[in-house]
């Protein structure tokens, strides 16, 4: 029978940001765990081999923009992959933000349900804030699937998990209202500042 932590594979985020990550990948050491995420055993027990081997790479694609402010982009990121000597998981780190099975980060995401819910941006203008993909399919200029996609999982518990639950009655604007806020205010001090859409934007990374 397999072991379940051999079956599924970790994400641990660092607290490395994207841009940083992107102008070199860090070694394995540099973003080694201090344990793993499935069994807990330490990655560097004293007098012992280490308990997170480097495992390779992975590349990942990511979308939208690098920061507040910036242009939507399509990169790919090099993640680093360990495994655990005692388990045998798999276990993945990437820089912060990166979230599984998304193809934006929660900073990207946090950004675009404050634009929808905070500032009242209708989804079209989002898409084209957010979205690197320049042709756009016939049914486009009415919305953007994936934004009622994120909403939905937010108000389901499935992405951004710590936002404070929302009402069954809340319609997709209020979801999106809610969250931002929520984003907003785990945005540093040293932000407090700025712009509601900075601030979403960073405070999402912080709650990934």
């Amino acid at each position: 029978m397999q072991d379940q932590n051999q079956s599924k594979a970790k994400i641990v985020q660092s607290q490395l940001e994207i841009k940083r990550w992107l102008e070199k990948t860090p070694s394995a050491e540099e973003v080694r765990p201090g344990c793993c995420p499935a069994c807990k055993a330490p990655s560097r027990p004293p007098g012992l081999p280490l308990g997170l081997w480097g495992h390779g790479l992975r590349s990942r694609q990511l979308r939208g923009p690098l920061e507040p402010n910036g242009p939507p982009q399509l990169v790919e990121v090099q993640l680093r992959r360990y495994l655990c000597r005692c388990c045998k998981a798999t276990v993945t780190v990437g820089p912060r933000g990166v979230l599984p099975r998304r193809l934006y980060a929660a900073g990207v995401i946090a950004l675009a349900l404050c634009l929808y819910g905070l500032l009242g941006w209708n989804a079209f203008s989002i898409r084209e804030k957010i979205c690197p993909w320049t042709v756009m399919g016939h049914a486009a200029p009415g919305g953007w699937a994936t934004l009622l996609r994120w909403i939905a999982d937010v108000k389901a518990s499935k992405l951004l998990p710590a936002i404070r639950p929302c009402p069954a009655e809340f319609r997709p604007r209020q979801v999106a209202e809610r969250a931002a806020a929520g984003c907003c205010a785990q945005a540093t001090p040293t932000h407090w500042g700025a712009a509601p859409a900075e601030q979403a934007f960073l405070g999402g990374m912080q709650m990934a």
